[in-house]
């Protein structure tokens, strides 16, 4: 899996280009496969417009504007996660346990021990080149109004895929090591979820939901917070 990391600042621009027809017109049915949890919950998986896809970035952006942030290099992180053609298609549930521990481990959710980032996946199809991927959109710009490290996060973003490789039981590139630590869901878990025909384990599934619960509350404090300092100003 090859993760390609890019910086800029215009969230919007992003985001209606995921969901836009493409450069080939090759994005077909672009939709979230998964994001922070109030997002998510919020947004849901249904096909992105324009208007939509400008309506999650504003969202995601609400942190940075609300506490007027700015970041050297551009405030949104965008890395594509990218399956070799051969290797075939992977479900949205499946792309979306990915995403998650991509993101957790890259340190941007409240997994890091912090305030978490606002993000998104989306997946719209094959690539020109039939290769099956995923675009992560992340707001640097924690909840909190600090902003989240990405000293080496090319090189940490690499690591990862690598971990995920394992874990995920995908093509291994030939250049990488095949010792590498193995973290993840358990096994009793994995094999209760196959028997289901389930791509998400109950643990996670019940994660997703406390997170969303936690976030969503997490947020609304944070407004309310801020309209009062707004009315003592």
């Amino acid at each position: 899996m090859m993760p390609n990391v890019t910086r800029g600042d215009r969230m919007g621009g992003l985001l209606s280009y995921l969901a836009g027809e493409g450069r080939r017109n090759e994005h077909t049915e672009p939709h979230l496969v998964t994001g922070d949890s109030a997002t998510f919950t919020f947004y849901g998986d249904a096909e992105l417009d324009r208007a939509s896809a400008l309506a999650i970035a504003k969202d995601l952006d609400e942190p940075r504007t609300a506490f007027g942030v700015e970041v050297n290099g551009g405030h949104v992180w965008h890395a594509s996660l990218s399956l070799r053609a051969e290797e075939g298609q992977l479900s949205d549930e499946r792309w979306a346990a990915i995403a998650e521990q991509f993101v957790d481990r890259m340190g941007f959710t409240t997994a890091s021990g912090k305030a978490g980032c606002r993000w998104v996946a989306v997946r719209h199809g094959l690539s020109a080149a039939g290769n099956d991927h995923i675009h992560i959109a992340v707001n640097l710009v924690r909840e909190d109004g600090t902003k989240a490290s990405i000293h080496n996060d090319y090189s940490r973003a690499q690591s990862i895929a690598r971990e995920l490789e394992q874990e995920h039981g995908l093509q291994v590139l030939e250049s990488r090591g095949s010792n590498m630590a193995m973290r993840g869901e358990r096994a009793g878990e994995r094999a209760a979820a196959a028997r289901r025909g389930d791509d998400s384990v109950a643990s996670v599934r019940l994660e997703r939901t406390v997170r969303a619960a936690t976030e969503r509350a997490e947020r609304a404090a944070g407004a309310r917070h801020r309209t009062i300092g707004e009315s003592n100003g």
